[in-house]
């Protein structure tokens, strides 16, 4: 269904978002002339988040689309505001979220001439960008919105880029509002690798599950729990998630697999069947390296983005098809051709998984060294402490990937929007990536847990949290730079040297307005967490480790 209308194309533009179920849209200071900007004021149903630098708003746009699961807007101008936001982007592109991108171009009367300020908009977008175009006329600009979002939504998602000359913006234009059509989902996986995959789950003697990343991007961790609880075995979550694969605290959650490929090899090496689910991590670290599982150990895969199933593992089948749909229907097959003695040894395989990894478990909090109130910080004890002082219903979002300490290990993560983060290793992700999470979920506490370094690139966030009194809060992981934070990644001992000079964190939140406190002890920790979420707003912590 169409609807004509003749207007200015910025206005057809907007009205073409509307209709696609777009009501943000994340602005900084250089566009703020657009011709977008300015027709957002006399547009109903539009929200414009103001930011400080188009790095913070793509980063915002990003935690936006995480937590709502819809495609979040960003506007940019061409030059400037595309390259300041590239390294944001890309982090879209290697997480897989939805994001139209609308550049402003300048006007098709000068761009042969190498006007100042020009930029080759499709050039530089196309290798972060899984699709991009530039209008030629106010015609088509309904026509490649609606592909815009058909682009971003199919697997794998990702950023989209239109490019839109500012003359174009200006004219008017007779078109029509295209709307969106029903989409049929992408359906299970066809009957015989359902009935192979079942045959070989009810054949395995030591299967286990690993939660990839499309679990959680397309929500279907409700039934790898279900089909893990009826097969017995434990489920890891891929290395480096970016939602809850799994809930980490279920009896059959044997943790995340580690980013040292051998140390994740020897977590699967007495399995004889992974039953790899939405996994994204393709190849091993390092070219000399082997692969992440054995070729002994048999593989079934399913994946939604047709470009990851069969390609790395040593896969016996695979189906791109939905996971949710799949794994019902697996289920019920197993169901089906199980017998007394199937479930019988699937009950006891149970029993024996869920009393492993509590006694592991048990192991470790027994092994603790409970801290004093004037010992330093440890990394491990702050991501302890933040979780027992936050909030119910809070939202963590993070960028700190690969650590000895995970985030996604220590804290308790249940619900299914619990937790965001990013494996793209770009610096900034969590500043403007939790300010995303908190437009999208305004009655969640958010806290963005960062490191030093990662905190330096996207500073300007917090105006946006001061200025529109969010309740964002900001724990600063500081080392004195944030390369001992992530293993195999940097090397601790020569790691930049932030604390020459020493940065005042606190000084840099107060001067935007938000309140902030250092802590350096154990005590002065549990004292600040204490203070910041009994306080309104936008809160930061500074937090000294050792």
């Amino acid at each position: 269904m169409t609807t004509s209308s003749t207007k200015l194309t910025c206005d057809l533009l907007l009205q073409q978002l509307l209709t696609e179920g777009a009501s943000q849209i994340f602005v900084a200071p250089r566009s703020c002339n657009s011709p977008i900007a300015q027709a957002l004021a006399e547009v109903k149903g539009f929200r414009q988040v103001n930011c400080a630098s188009e790095l913070a708003a793509a980063f915002m746009s990003i935690g936006y689309a995480q937590a709502s699961s819809r495609a979040a807007v960003l506007l940019l101008s061409a030059g400037q505001g595309l390259v300041t936001a590239l390294p944001a982007i890309y982090t879209a592109s290697r997480i897989h979220v939805p994001m139209i991108i609308i550049c402003d171009q300048l006007s098709t009367q000068i761009l042969n001439d190498d006007p100042a300020l020009s930029l080759d908009v499709l050039g530089v977008s196309k290798p972060v960008c899984k699709w991009s175009a530039e209008a030629r006329s106010a015609g088509e600009i309904p026509r490649l919105i609606r592909r815009a979002f058909t682009e971003a939504f199919s697997p794998p998602k990702g950023p989209v880029l239109i490019s839109i000359p500012v003359d174009i913006l200006n004219q008017v234009a007779e078109t029509t509002i295209i709307n969106p059509p029903h989409t049929s989902p992408l359906g299970a996986a066809d009957n015989n690798f359902v009935q192979k995959s079942a045959r070989t789950l009810v054949s395995a003697k030591s299967p286990c599950i690993v939660a990839g990343n499309e679990v959680s991007q397309y929500r279907a961790r409700k039934e790898v729990a279900t089909l893990a609880e009826v097969i017995g075995c434990p489920v890891y979550s891929e290395p480096n998630p970016t939602g809850v694969n799994f809930p980490n605290r279920h009896p059959q959650f044997a943790g995340v697999l580690s980013t040292e490929i051998s140390s994740a090899r020897e977590s699967l090496r007495g399995h004889d069947l992974v039953l790899a689910l939405g996994m994204q991590t393709r190849l091993p670290e390092t070219a000399d390296q082997a692969s992440l599982i054995s070729p002994r150990t048999s593989v079934l895969q399913i994946n939604v983005d047709p470009t990851l199933s069969g390609k790395s593992l040593p896969c016996i089948a695979t189906a791109t098809a939905d996971i949710a749909e799949s794994l019902s229907r697996l289920r019920a097959e197993i169901q089906l051709i199980a017998d007394n003695n199937w479930i019988n040894a699937a009950r006891l395989r149970a029993r024996d998984t869920t009393l492993n990894i509590s006694s592991e478990r048990q192991k470790l909090e027994e092994n603790l060294v409970y801290p004093k109130q004037n010992d330093p910080i440890s990394l491990f004890w702050l991501l302890r402490s933040l979780d027992g002082a936050r909030t119910s219903g809070s939202i963590v979002v993070t960028d700190i990937i690969g650590t000895l300490t995970d985030p996604a290990t220590v804290m308790s993560l249940e619900g299914s929007s619990a937790y965001f983060a990013s494996n793209s290793g770009v610096d900034g992700y969590a500043m403007g990536a939790a300010l995303g999470t908190q437009w999208a979920a305004p009655d969640n506490p958010v806290v963005c847990v960062t490191s030093d370094q990662s905190f330096l690139q996207a500073t300007q966030a917090l105006w946006t949290a001061s200025h529109y009194v969010l309740n964002t809060k900001f724990v600063v992981v500081n080392n004195g730079g944030s390369d001992s934070l992530t293993l195999h990644l940097g090397n601790c001992d020569h790691q930049f040297p932030l604390d020459c000079p020493e940065i005042e964190f606190t000084q840099i939140a107060t001067a935007m307005k938000i309140p902030a406190l250092k802590a350096e002890t154990m005590g002065e920790l549990e004292e600040a967490l204490g203070t910041m979420f009994d306080s309104p707003g936008p809160f930061l912590i500074d937090a000294r480790i050792h």
